[in-house]
C-alpha cells in the first residue's frame, strides 16, 4: 500500500488565533485518495478510552498512514511551528467516532481541553466526514485570559477551572461545547470537511463541535476522524 500526500499551496490556509498568535493550518485534500483509509475504519477493533477523556471510541490508524503523514508534513510543520525543529515523530494516531451520549458525559467533557503542556507537541485531526458532523473550535478562557495552557500556567488554570465548574452546574445540563459561554469565548471554529486536516499546538484550548444528533459507533454514519499526537524535537 502506497499513501499518497499531496500538500499544495493552493490547498494550505496558515492563521494565528487570538492575542496569542498561536499558529494554526488547515490542509484540504491531503491524501490523494480516502476509500482506502475509510474502508479500513470499517475493518478496525474500536474500544472506549479509559485513560483519557475522549468521548467516544478509537483504533489504532494504519501504520502506513502514519508513516506518510509523518514524511509529508515535517517541512511544513518545521517551518510554522518550530524552524529549530530536526524531526518529527508520531506519539499516537488513533481512528475516533464520537459516541458519548449527552446524558453520559462528565463535566470535564463539556469544556474546552488541552492535549499537554509540551509546547512542541502538536495535534492533528483528519476528518473523514462532512460538514454536518462537526469540525473543531478553539477559545480563550474569560477569568484568565489564556488561550494555551503552559506547565508554569496550569496550577493556576486548573485550580480555577474546578472552582467554576463546579459553580456552573454543568451535571445539571449536560451538553457538547459548541461556542462561546460565560467561561470560554470561541476564537475560531474549523469547519469538517472530508479529507481535510487541521494542525495546531496541543496546548491550545480546544474542543470538538460535536452533533450529539449524529452520534453513532458505526464509522459509515458517525464522525470518524483520525486523532494524533505529532511531536517536533
Amino acid at each position: 500500500m502506497t499513501v499518497e500526500v499531496c500538500v499544495l499551496d493552493s490547498q494550505i490556509q496558515f492563521l494565528q488565533l487570538g492575542l496569542e498568535r498561536t499558529p494554526l493550518l488547515v490542509i484540504d485534500n491531503v491524501l490523494l485518495e480516502t476509500d482506502w483509509l475509510c474502508q479500513q475504519a470499517q475493518q478496525a477493533k474500536f474500544s472506549g478510552q479509559a485513560d483519557n477523556y475522549y468521548p467516544g471510541i478509537r483504533a489504532v490508524s494504519p501504520l502506513v498512514y502514519q508513516q506518510a503523514i509523518t514524511q509529508a508534513l515535517f517541512p511544513l510543520l518545521h517551518n510554522v511551528f518550530a524552524p529549530k525543529a530536526t524531526g518529527l515523530r508520531t506519539l499516537m494516531s488513533a481512528y475516533s467516532i464520537a459516541t458519548t451520549g449527552v446524558q453520559e458525559l462528565r463535566p470535564i467533557q463539556m469544556l474546552p481541553h488541552f492535549d499537554t503542556v509540551e509546547p512542541l507537541q502538536l495535534a492533528m485531526v483528519h476528518y473523514l466526514c462532512s460538514e454536518e458532523f462537526g469540525g473543531t473550535s478553539f477559545y480563550r478562557h474569560n477569568e484568565t485570559g489564556f488561550e494555551r495552557i503552559t506547565a508554569a500556567r496550569l496550577p493556576a488554570y486548573a485550580g480555577l477551572l474546578k472552582q467554576q465548574a463546579k459553580a456552573a452546574r454543568l451535571h445539571e445540563r449536560p451538553g457538547y461545547m459548541n461556542g462561546t459561554t460565560p467561561l470560554f469565548e470561541r476564537l475560531h471554529q474549523v469547519s469538517a470537511q472530508m479529507n481535510r486536516v487541521v494542525i495546531y499546538p496541543g496546548n491550545l484550548l480546544h474542543s470538538g463541535d460535536i452533533q450529539a444528533a449524529r452520534l453513532s459507533a458505526d464509522p459509515t454514519k458517525g464522525r470518524l476522524t483520525i486523532s494524533s499526537f505529532l511531536q517536533l524535537y
